[in-house]
């Protein structure tokens, strides 16, 4: 009876070691806690989001997550609209993240460079300077020849010059903000000379809060590297990915360097999964800055960062003032910037997101509930908007930054049919 009463604790003792591991791995998948134990260990017990792990089941196929795109810059009255107040609200949506003071999109400035020929010159760089030469903004011209740039409000009056450069071309003459004089056309003589070279870097958050779909994401980022290239034939299509956590994790950023080998990057998106983090904001600001940083070429190119995340930078001035400098850069640079905003986003990040995207010229991307995977989806605040397959969407966004041509809105519903197409 002794004997089997030791047995019984011994049997005992094990369930309750084994119950207390899978409660402390499944803490850390849900990003609760920092990375307490070796990701080789993590990885193997199964819970690593990475498919290719022979844990996870099989892997997702693209074409299921859904997701809508909503571009401010063309809708800029609607984005004006959430900073009023309303019969609901004694102020806009928008207006406490104003008063954060670091982000002010209220003051929009149109350029559209062109030459005499009425051809539209993309890659041409935009500056609004004031009196001692000092730089306020800098942007450069898509392949529709527009520029955006955001002075901020206690800014404007200082503005004293519009710079435009393009080749050997340079114009220069004296420029005074108003509401009705923030849409310019601007003459140059010179030719459009851009190349048919697409840049795109994929910038992806990591962290365990991002569980709940990147499997998904990875399997429709890996369909969009793809159909770029199969879309593009005669384009020389080059690929960089940078995988970023927080401080504290096993990473804060993870970089694989522009290639042309779609294969290589394939790969190494394959094996990332999501671990770490522990609270909400994560080290968007670092990863940002150094995706800026890296080997962009400075030939007149479609330059794109697809920025996949569920949270903003840590908000204090240190990482806020990085961030808002990593924008700023890319809209120095020409790259524009593609916020794809998944779940678990709060109305502060979606405003963080839709001023990255301004700011840079770029759009704003944001995953719904239509698909059924993942948590809860945050509702975006903006006007009417056609719902997509992501992969979908993405591959029609990228074509149209190159291109200059719009695309079709494909409803997730009805398949992809192209025979049924709303513009």
């Amino acid at each position: 009876m002794r004997k089997l009463l030791s047995i019984l604790a011994l049997i005992l003792s094990f369930i309750l070691i084994v119950g207390c591991a899978k409660n402390s791995i499944d803490d850390r998948y849900r990003g609760d806690i920092k990375d307490g134990v070796d990701e080789s260990y993590f990885k193997s017990a199964g819970k690593a989001s990475d498919p290719s792990s022979g844990n996870g089941g099989d892997k997702p196929q693209a074409g299921q997550l859904t997701a809508s795109e909503w571009s401010d810059l063309e809708n800029y009255e609607f984005y004006l609209s959430l900073f009023q107040s309303n019969q609901e609200n004694e102020q806009g949506i928008f207006t406490p993240y104003l008063e954060n003071g670091y982000f002010d999109t209220l003051n929009m400035v149109k350029v559209t460079v062109k030459n005499e020929a009425e051809e539209l010159i993309s890659g041409a760089s935009v500056e609004l300077r004031n009196e001692n030469q000092n730089l306020i903004y800098k942007a450069v011209t898509n392949k529709n020849g527009v520029a955006y740039l955001f002075p901020k409000t206690n800014e404007l009056e200082a503005i004293s010059s519009l710079i435009v450069k393009h080749n050997e071309a340079v114009l220069t003459e004296e420029y005074e903000y108003s509401t009705d004089n923030n849409d310019l056309v601007i003459t140059l003589n010179t030719e459009d000379n851009h190349q048919d070279v697409i840049e795109i870097m994929f910038v992806i958050d990591t962290t365990g809060s991002m569980g709940d779909e990147i499997d998904y994401l990875k399997a429709e980022i890996d369909y969009v590297m793809t159909s770029i290239k199969e879309d593009n034939p005669n384009t020389t299509v080059k690929l960089a990915l940078l995988f970023y956590r927080d401080k504290g994790d096993q990473y804060i950023t993870r970089y694989f360097d522009f290639t042309t080998n779609i294969e290589t990057q394939k790969n190494n998106l394959s094996k990332q999964y999501a671990a770490g983090g522990g609270d909400f904001e994560e080290a968007v600001d670092i990863a940002l800055d150094e995706a800026v940083a890296q080997r962009w070429s400075d030939d007149n190119t479609t330059k794109l960062i697809i920025h996949v995340l569920d949270a903003p930078p840590h908000n204090r001035t240190e990482e806020m003032t990085r961030y808002y400098n990593a924008i700023m850069t890319a809209s120095q640079k020409g790259i524009r910037l593609i916020p794809v905003a998944s779940s678990g986003i709060n109305k502060y990040t979606e405003y963080l997101l839709r001023n990255e995207a301004m700011m840079t010229g770029g759009t704003y991307v944001f995953l719904t509930n239509h698909s059924g995977i993942g948590n809860e989806h945050l509702e975006a605040t903006v006007g009417e908007t056609v719902v997509e397959y992501l992969n979908h969407l993405l591959v029609r966004v990228i074509n149209e930054y190159h291109t200059g041509v719009k695309g079709k809105k494909i409803p997730y519903n009805q398949g992809y049919d192209e025979d049924i197409y709303v513009e």
